[in-house]
């Protein structure tokens, strides 16, 4: 299993919901690139932001990519707290 694989069968486990989603990662930028082909709900997007965000497995940005909609980009900042306000 190489690299690539191993980290797709994590995000799969962590975010269910991007089943069938098309996952590209280039090692060299430290970027993941999905692909949302079928997701209907970009709420369901939008509140996980945060996880994604935080996550501690050496990528330092997501691009995500939903049919009709504009690319989000997460930055990783695995050690940072949420502000409380």
């Amino acid at each position: 299993m190489n690299c690539t694989q191993m980290l797709s069968e994590y995000l799969l486990h962590q975010f269910p919901w991007w089943r069938g989603s098309q996952l590209r990662y280039e090692p060299a930028s430290k970027t993941v690139y999905v692909y949302c082909k079928y997701m209907r709900y970009l709420e369901i997007l939008l509140h996980e932001v945060e996880t994604i965000s935080r996550l501690d497995i050496g990528v330092e940005r997501f691009i995500v990519t939903v049919p009709h909609e504009m690319d989000m980009v997460v930055k990783c900042q695995p050690n940072s707290q949420p502000e409380i306000l």
